[in-house]
């Protein structure tokens, strides 16, 4: 029988449950990504694990059951919006009101403008200064976040993949190391072959039948954000005999951990790049 690929960034699953946001909802996303981009180097980009991560933020405190593609959709969101905005920004004449948070712009352009531009700039705007400090660096008081060359380029494309800062001036930022993908890469690593060393020295210890010992990981899996289909799959790969002692270290592993596996598993199953 056939396997139908699916495409880690692209599932969306018809039984994915439909979120409805709330404001504040929107505004802690937003913020999570400002605080997070605070401590990363200039060019730094969002990749999918990034947006894994907000999502189990979101979950644990809004409870929303919001999934990582969820998330990635609303980030790209308002990243469109603020190309929107930067755009007519930049045009000689066109302000922001900070009092009524809009921009000011004459008749004439406003007749221009695309639908979602003209719906967007033409009404009060929300979270301009998130977007603002988010997507260029600037925070509200004027003072810069990041490196002042550094803001975003309102022509790049959305994919998923190239959600990133670029510099005005012509600088191309550097490729994101992943350092903390690869650093619990090598914690797996060691970490499997220091248990698989411990569990050959010494004999299993005896488990009732009735007992699931791993009854937790499947718990987790369940409340991880994401789609039903992605869970079979982690499941089946999980459930198989030989992957008993991954299955014991799993359990055990800090929740960081445990969803950086299943995203590097996911991006592996479908012979994606990290």
């Amino acid at each position: 029988m056939t396997k139908k690929k699916l495409k880690v960034d692209a599932v969306v699953s018809s039984r994915e449950r439909t979120v409805t946001w709330a404001d504040d909802q929107k505004k802690y996303m937003l913020d999570w990504y400002i605080d997070y981009l605070k401590d990363q180097h200039v060019g730094f980009k969002f990749k999918k694990q990034h947006h894994l991560f907000c999502a189990n933020a979101l979950n644990k405190k809004f409870a929303m059951g919001v999934t990582m593609d969820q998330v990635d959709r609303q980030y790209r969101h308002y990243k469109e919006n603020w190309k929107i905005i930067a755009a007519a920004l930049s045009k000689s004449g066109n302000s922001f009101d900070h009092t009524r948070c809009i921009v000011t712009i004459s008749e004439s352009e406003k007749a221009t403008l695309c639908d979602r531009a003209r719906r967007l700039l033409t009404k009060p705007i929300k979270f301009y200064e998130e977007m603002q400090e988010l997507f260029t660096g600037s925070s509200a008081d004027g003072s810069l976040a990041m490196d002042q060359n550094t803001c975003m380029d309102v022509s790049d494309d959305f994919d998923s993949d190239s959600r990133e800062m670029h510099d005005l001036n012509g600088y191309t930022p550097p490729e994101d190391p992943l350092g903390c993908l690869v650093e619990s890469n090598n914690e797996i690593t060691a970490t499997m072959k220091s248990l698989r060393d411990t569990l050959v020295a010494t004999a299993p210890p005896h488990i009732s039948q009735l007992v699931d010992p791993h009854a937790t990981l499947w718990q987790r899996l369940e409340t991880a954000p994401l789609t039903p289909d992605q869970r079979i799959i982690v499941g089946e790969h999980l459930s198989s005999k030989e992957n008993e002692v991954k299955r014991s270290w799993l359990c055990n592993a800090s929740d960081g951990t445990l969803h950086a596996w299943v995203f590097k598993f996911l991006c592996e199953k479908e012979g994606l790049n990290l």
